[in-house]
């Protein structure tokens, strides 16, 4: 069965936010389903983050089985919006499939409608498979800038 790509919006705070568990489980966290919902529930009510879910149809509607979450500011040297793509997972289900390609694409898609100047993002150095993804949908690593980061 097709997956569709489209905006979460708060009616899916519950679904988005079991799969945003998933995603931060992936990452060594430990599970949390009811901050992770009302993490997610608090970015759609403060419009802090676009996210975007892939889902595929079941017997009683759909389930969520991929999402990107992107993270709106802005450049002042080029003096417009740009998006940091923070969070992009698939459940290990439904990996393989185009399911990540197909929620890049979506938020390229989108940026371009909303008039984002670029969407940046950063991996682990040994997620050579995301980066293989990143760099064939025409994302360049950055050699020109170091990034700093301050723990407070």
């Amino acid at each position: 069965m097709q997956h569709r790509i489209r905006q979460a919006g708060l009616l899916d705070s519950n679904e988005v936010g079991r799969l945003f568990n998933e995603y931060r489980m992936f990452y060594n966290q430990n599970a949390d389903i009811e901050a992770a919902r009302q993490y997610i529930r608090e970015r759609m009510e403060g419009h802090e983050s676009v996210i975007l879910v892939a889902e595929k149809p079941i017997s009683n509607g759909f389930i969520c089985t991929g999402l990107v979450q992107l993270y709106p500011s802005f450049s002042s040297v080029s003096m417009g919006p740009v998006w940091v793509l923070n969070d992009l997972y698939v459940h290990p289900d439904y990996r393989q499939q185009g399911i990540a390609r197909k929620l890049l694409q979506a938020a390229k898609q989108l940026a371009s409608e909303r008039g984002v100047l670029r969407i940046s993002l950063s991996t682990e150095l040994s997620n050579k498979q995301a980066q293989a993804l990143y760099e064939s949908e025409g994302y360049a690593q950055d050699t020109k800038f170091m990034y700093y980061e301050l723990n407070v």
